[in-house]
């Protein structure tokens, strides 16, 4: 006599689950900002001038840090069960720390190269000559406020977890996390300089882990952009090849810093390794039993 055997149907794998955010939620990342922009930031500047009869330095540096830290506070509220976690010490080598400095300001140098492409502006800066009107607030605002919030938003929430969803593409990752912090300032020309620094801080994050170190280059940036606006302040010009006396000189200046930050970026890739990869469920190699047959 036969036996009969059901074979239960084998249900097919749910899709692996996805931390935050992904591709379409790092969008939506710019909506929140600009929401919160409007619900905390302008109640801020209203209630700090009008009512309490705050400067507009103080205002503005207030604004910068409650619209920040709110839009942190609200993501974690709304996405905590898929919260991607965040990496603040990693493995940083001890030389790069000392090299930090050089790596920036051969960045920003390089960087300069943006204001030949005179593309439009979108503001005039104005809001940075309030914030130096009262330097110690500027600096707050700009080298401390600045690189810890965004930094914490940008490459320790956003980039961390597009890292997650896409560990086989890293790039992928590090280039929409860039863009949209570019986008979020919102002005061709620094636009364009930061996507080009968000794509440095998020190389060297994907390759560090460490949120420090961001925020070490993030603080150094700001800290030159902020002495800069101190020289302009004392009516002194900026214009990048009128402070090196010649053309030709700083066309050396800009290759030369260029090849010095090739050079660190070389080394730091031969001193640090990228996390191991783990594969999606959907992407992990099947048994050779379960393979369709070769023909």
């Amino acid at each position: 006599m036969e036996s009969i055997v059901i074979e239960a149907p084998v249900a097919a794998p749910s899709p692996p689950a996805t931390v935050y955010p992904t591709i379409k939620e790092s969008w939506a990342f710019l909506g929140w900002y600009l929401l919160l922009s409007l619900l905390v930031g302008v109640p801020i500047l209203l209630v700090g001038e009008k009512l309490l009869g705050m400067t507009r330095p103080v205002t503005l540096l207030l604004m910068g840090v409650g619209t920040n830290a709110g839009l942190l506070g609200v993501l974690w509220w709304k996405q905590k069960v898929r919260w991607p976690g965040i990496n603040l010490h990693g493995h940083v080598p001890g030389w790069l720390l000392l090299a930090l400095p050089v790596l920036v300001v051969s960045a920003d140098m390089v960087l300069t190269l943006v204001h030949f492409l005179h593309l439009p502006k979108f503001s005039s800066g104005e809001a940075y000559r309030e914030l130096m009107k009262v330097p110690v607030v500027g600096f707050l605002m700009l080298c401390v406020a600045a690189p810890v919030l965004e930094e914490l938003l940008l490459r320790g929430v956003v980039l961390q977890g597009l890292l997650r969803n896409f560990p086989t593409r890293p790039w992928i990752a590090i280039g929409q996390s860039a863009l949209v912090f570019g986008v979020m300032h919102m002005n061709p020309p620094q636009s364009l300089a930061t996507f080009f620094l968000g794509l440095l801080m998020g190389w060297l994050y994907y390759r560090t882990r460490s949120l420090w170190l961001c925020m070490g280059v993030h603080f150094l940036n700001n800290f030159f952009a902020f002495n800069a606006l101190l020289y302009q302040k004392a009516g002194k010009g900026t214009d990048e090849v009128a402070a090196f006396g010649h053309p030709w000189a700083y066309t050396v200046v800009v290759v030369l810093s260029a090849l010095v930050l090739w050079s660190l970026l070389w080394m730091v890739q031969r001193a640090t390794s990228p996390p191991p990869v783990h594969l999606p469920v959907d992407e992990l190699p099947q048994p050779a039993e379960l393979q369709p047959d070769s023909i």
